[in-house]
């Protein structure tokens, strides 16, 4: 799964569930009546993640 941010959006790519999961637990760490927005201006990393399993992203 990759995940790249920048000033003014954020692009999850992945597997459905693997989207799902990020987004959830994107949701749950901003707490109640957070916006996409406040998440984006609050500098949050930036990554490039492998899924929670950490095995490599297949290329291709």
């Amino acid at each position: 799964m990759r995940r790249d941010m920048n000033d003014n959006q954020l692009r999850i790519v992945g597997k459905a569930w693997e989207v799902r999961h990020t987004l959830r637990k994107l949701a749950r760490a901003g707490g109640a009546g957070a916006t996409l927005s406040s998440y984006l201006q609050s500098g949050a990393p930036s990554s490039s993640a492998n899924s929670k399993t950490g095995q490599p992203q297949a290329r291709g």
